[in-house]
């Protein structure tokens, strides 16, 4: 014989309420899992090639840091060569690290520094195209070998 108060629709939990308590329940069971035990947002972006995902802020900071400082070789190290350039309409394929410090302030205008220098850092998008850095798509980032380079500046 069965419990008359634990019967659908009868005693404290009736029917629809039980169910809504059961799929509660599991939603909150679900999101407990889902939380890592450091409380930080694991992002994967391993379908770009990035293994880490502590390196896509600290690639972002990194650059920041040395554009308000203005380090042009700074900067330039971050770069994945040859880098083809979008620049007034121009395309400039820079060669290497010395060619791009020749050019950094053609290349670096006032509006995109500006730009990265916006960049929040627990904000950052990043799909298959790579890591955009700024909110503008003007510049990419790729991984290249087990660093992320700047790979597209357009302006």
């Amino acid at each position: 014989m069965t419990n008359p108060s634990i019967q659908m629709g009868q005693g404290p939990l009736s029917g629809a309420r039980w169910l809504h308590c059961l799929v509660l329940g599991l939603l909150l069971a679900a999101g407990l899992m889902a939380v890592p035990t450091d409380g930080q947002a694991k992002e994967d972006y391993s379908f770009v090639g990035i293994k880490d995902a502590s390196q896509v802020p600290k690639f972002v900071a990194s650059l920041q840091k040395a554009l308000a400082a203005d380090d042009k070789n700074a900067v330039a190290g971050m770069v994945s060569y040859p880098l083809m350039v979008s620049i007034g309409g121009e395309d400039l394929e820079i060669a290497d690290k010395a060619a791009f410090v020749s050019q950094y302030d053609r290349i670096l205008t006032k509006e995109i520094k500006q730009n990265i220098l916006a960049q929040p850092l627990n904000d950052i998008f990043v799909n298959k195209q790579g890591v955009m850095v700024g909110s503008d798509g003007k510049v990419w980032a790729l991984p290249d070998g087990k660093a992320l380079r700047i790979a597209v500046i357009r302006d």
